[in-house]
């Protein structure tokens, strides 16, 4: 009897701590997911104009364009998630710097930023606000304006995703920087990092999780399923110090990719930072001339 009390405790402290935990990752997911209040986009070097757009279900998307002279192209960028077009100040500067006569539209995307909304996609739920961005600036510019594309995390995501279903307008390049596989994957590989619960236990709680809150199945948020379709020259940039996606998402990713495609690892310093001997330091400059 004294046996059966000690493991009817046991099992019982083992329900107890799972619930907490479940609860603990629900709030996680939560604060990701839902905008508790909007944080308006400000730069601190760059001044670019503001330019507003209204996406499929009439929310008003807002981004920030840098308009070169006489500009022959365009080059979209995406943030990552819960971030904003802010955070890519450095990048753009960087781009601003090697591509002459070209725009830079830097984008909030839905529930980011400046833009609308509450709920945060992962990526995935913003392809057709991409596609808006695309048409946009073709109408501004010129039906045979070209268009090249950054994004950052989830910002690779879209991107990816977006040119993997044909949506894209005169899409000359990719540039995917940390791209995950997989939503699921993500949120368990970036939990893990901050917080060292172990993936294999939370990794099905997250499942459940991301099911309830997302009201869809998660299956179908898998970058590594469609990117075999996206024909757009791609430049894989993934930091292996990245404590958000695991840098074995860039080597799937790049090994399923069927485009014209390169890949670039860094360890330490970002892409816009790289010393001028470092081996990789003129790969996207290259990258660049030869799609751009």
């Amino acid at each position: 009897m004294k046996k059966r009390n000690i493991l009817t405790a046991a099992l019982g402290t083992t329900i107890l701590a799972g619930a907490g935990l479940y609860q603990r990752l629900n709030q996680l997911v939560d604060e990701r997911l839902y905008r508790a209040h909007i944080e308006r986009t400000s730069f601190e070097k760059l001044k670019p104009q503001t330019v507003r757009i209204k996406n499929m279900n009439d929310a008003i998307l807002t981004g920030y364009l840098i308009e070169a002279d006489q500009p022959k192209q365009t080059l979209i960028m995406l943030h990552e998630f819960t971030k904003n077009a802010a955070s890519l100040e450095s990048e753009a500067e960087y781009f601003k710097s090697i591509l002459p006569n070209t725009n830079i539209l830097l984008v909030d995307s839905y529930a980011h930023g400046s833009s609308d909304g509450i709920t945060r996609g992962i990526g995935y739920q913003d392809v057709m606000d991409l596609n808006y961005w695309n048409r946009f600036m073709l109408q501004k510019y010129g039906a045979d304006h070209s268009v090249l594309f950054y994004g950052k995390e989830m910002g690779a995501v879209t991107m990816l995703c977006a040119g993997s279903a044909g949506l894209l307008k005169n899409a000359k390049a990719f540039i995917c920087d940390g791209a995950f596989k997989n939503a699921l994957d993500y949120f368990t590989y970036m939990i893990h990092s901050e917080y060292s619960y172990p993936e294999t236990i939370i990794k099905p709680m997250l499942t459940v999780i991301l099911r309830k809150e997302l009201k869809m199945n998660i299956d179908t948020l898998d970058t590594l399923m469609y990117i075999s379709k996206n024909k757009v020259p791609t430049l894989f940039i993934h930091n292996k110090n990245n404590k958000k996606v695991d840098f074995n998402d860039v080597l799937d990713l790049y090994n399923a990719s069927t485009c014209e495609k390169e890949l670039m690892p860094l360890i330490d310093e970002p892409f816009y930072a790289l010393d001028e001997k470092h081996p990789y330091a003129d790969l996207l400059k290259e990258f660049l001339h030869k799609n751009g």
